[in-house]
């Protein structure tokens, strides 16, 4: 049997470089209720979107969209809908996003969110003309950003 092999000129798009640059656009609304402390409130029981906004100091036009980005990420569950919506914590959430619990990772995301982190320092000197002056590891970086 014989096979041929056809190339196929493929499209050239930005999409690959949009997604890489915008990613962390889907990170913003889980890093930002770590900050705010929303799944540790969720943690102690369901809270209905007016509770939510009282504890946290939410906009209420724009409480909903938030909390529901956080649904379609599955570590915020809704029962029912709009304002008359219940919240509660996904199970992931519950043990890795409650400040109380010994598996808590908010620390952590917090930190890769941080503009001013080490992390953040050590990416950009490592790019720049200080990583040939102070021979940086660049298998250490590689760790430290994996």
């Amino acid at each position: 049997m014989i096979t041929i092999e056809i190339e196929q000129e493929k499209e050239i798009t930005p999409m690959n470089i949009i997604r890489i640059g915008t990613g962390f656009w889907s990170a913003k609304p889980l890093l930002t209720a770590i900050r705010l402390g929303l799944f540790t409130e969720l943690a102690d029981g369901p809270l209905f979107v007016s509770e939510i906004r009282q504890k946290l100091g939410l906009q209420s036009h724009t409480s909903l969209e938030f909390l529901d980005a956080l649904v379609a990420w599955g570590v915020v569950e809704r029962q029912g809908k709009g304002f008359t919506a219940i919240y509660r914590n996904s199970p992931e959430a519950d043990t890795f996003l409650d400040r109380r619990t010994a598996d808590y990772l908010g620390n952590l995301l917090e930190m890769v969110n941080d503009e001013t982190s080490p992390l953040a320092d050590n990416l950009k000197e490592v790019v720049s003309i200080a990583c040939v002056e102070k021979r940086w590891d660049l298998n250490r970086l590689s760790t430290m950003v994996a």
